[in-house]
């Protein structure tokens, strides 16, 4: 299960509280009791349920993020990716449901850069935990929406896993997107470790005075974290798509390197057999 109240492990970035992480797991699970029980109650009521299933879902994702960063066991974690995308699905399943003045995209990616690295980090944590077989069900929850094939780091992606995917030139998010674009885009290795290297110091001043999630570590008490970690995922799953040499960057506070580490430990196979 996504949550618990034990504590994890060694933490993967200094910010964890053991306290804190606990209480923030417990009260997620509590929240999600009682949004379950509110969907049953406005069971009629489209928007409410769809509202309510979108909280499950982003609950759920928090929590998972949050055990990565105070130290969870990756194999345990790959299970519980399972549970991450289905409830998505289910949320994606609810904003279906919606009149057409009333739909909306589940991953604004455009509008939010805290939606657009959600979903870039749902990817890099499935080729990273080898849950490639998730990555259909991932693509499928922004399929036919204004985001599908439009962006070329989300692209750059997928196109290892899923055929025939479109060539995208757009980059949503430039800053600081563009340098790790301009990294893959460099023609021998060396280049690309530098790049990455630049890309990696770089992507959490970029996401200042634009992501909600800069800065939460500060908010940190011992009742509830809103924070789950500063992670530059897409470093790591091009790292190891493209077997770059992480050594330039490897230290580097939000680089996962034991992401790294584990994907490259089992090269080309899934830990977990296929749902």
């Amino acid at each position: 299960m996504i949550f618990t109240k034990s504590f994890i492990g060694q933490p993967r970035q200094q910010y964890v509280n053991q306290t804190s992480c606990e209480n923030t797991l417990k009260r997620l699970g509590d929240d999600n009791h009682l949004l379950s029980q509110k969907m049953k109650h406005h069971a009629n009521d489209a928007a409410a349920v769809s509202a309510f299933s979108g909280a499950v879902a982003s609950n759920i994702w928090f929590a998972f993020q949050l055990k990565f960063t105070a130290g969870a066991e990756l194999i345990s974690l790959a299970a519980e990716l399972s549970e991450v995308v289905y409830a998505y699905e289910r949320y994606v399943e609810e904003i279906e449901k919606l009149s057409d003045e009333a739909y909306f995209a589940p991953f604004p990616m455009e509008e939010i850069v805290d939606e657009y690295v959600d979903y870039l980090n749902l990817i890099c944590f499935s080729i990273l935990l080898h849950r490639q077989d998730l990555l259909p069900r991932i693509y499928g929850l922004i399929k036919d929406t204004d985001y599908d094939g439009d962006d070329r780091v989300v692209e750059e992606l997928l196109k290892f896993f899923l055929r025939d995917r479109p060539e995208a030139d757009r980059c949503r998010w430039e800053v600081p997107y563009r340098l790790l674009l301009d990294c893959l885009d460099h023609p021998d290795a060396n280049g690309r470790a530098v790049g990455m290297r630049k890309y990696v110091k770089s992507w959490y001043h970029g996401m200042t005075r634009k992501a909600y999630f800069c800065g939460k570590h500060e908010q940190i008490n011992d009742t509830f974290s809103p924070y789950s970690g500063y992670w530059a995922t897409c470093a790591a799953a091009f790292t190891y798509l493209y077997n770059i040499d992480d050594a330039l960057y490897r230290e580097e506070l939000v680089y996962p390197k034991d992401l790294v580490d584990f994907a490259r430990s089992m090269p080309g196979g899934l830990v977990i057999a296929q749902d």
